[in-house]
């Protein structure tokens, strides 16, 4: 039976990995944690076999878990699951001992063959992965842009910076906008976007 964790804060992105990975032959999904801190208090961890590992978190980030799982317990395959697409965030995280790495929103086939891949001792980088490493060439020229969604959540977020008023204006779910809305920051943030965006502690 491969015993599996999940590292994510975020109980929808949770939810659906537990429910691809649920039923499937062999694979056993033993606990969640959604920071760090509750990870490192584990009492299980030399009984697990794959580490799915999120990259930011509300303490520690993935690239110190990472480092932290692969110092203390290296017979654990880790595979970063994250929204980052991009070289800086999937080469840090190799670097830091990850044996994979898929982009949020992957096939539940597709995470099963980089849960079984590693396993067997063969590094999984998904089709993105492998072009974000492959054009590290061009990073130098490349042009970070905020998508047409973004764009709408940053007018929706300067007229009223209220969550569930950018949920009724884009027709999603406030959970939803939620995740939207952190992911954003996390963008502007990585790489220094200048953006004119109204904080809100609510979100």
């Amino acid at each position: 039976m491969k015993r599996i964790i999940i590292i994510e804060d975020h109980p929808i992105v949770v939810f659906n990995l537990k429910l691809g990975l649920h039923g499937q032959d062999g694979i056993n999904v033993v606990e969640t944690y959604n920071s760090g801190k509750s990870l490192l208090s584990s009492s299980i961890l030399n009984e697990i076999d794959v580490a799915l590992l999120d990259i930011n978190l509300p303490d520690l980030n993935g690239f110190e878990i990472c480092k932290f799982l692969k110092e203390n317990h290296p017979h654990i395959k880790i595979i970063g699951i994250s929204s980052f697409e991009d070289y800086e965030h999937i080469s840090q995280l190799l670097e830091k001992g990850a044996d994979g790495y898929i982009v949020k929103g992957a096939k539940n086939s597709e995470l099963i063959e980089a849960i079984n891949s590693v396993l067997n001792g063969t590094d999984y980088l998904c089709h993105i992965a492998k072009a974000a490493l492959a054009n590290k060439s061009n990073l130098r020229t490349k042009v970070v842009k905020l998508t047409k969604r973004e764009q709408q959540i940053i007018e929706l977020a300067n007229i009223k910076p209220c969550i569930e008023f950018i949920s009724d204006g884009l027709d999603e779910d406030v959970d939803s906008i939620r995740i939207y809305f952190k992911l954003l920051k996390e963008k502007i943030s990585f790489y220094h976007l200048q953006v004119n965006l109204v904080n809100h502690e609510e979100y």
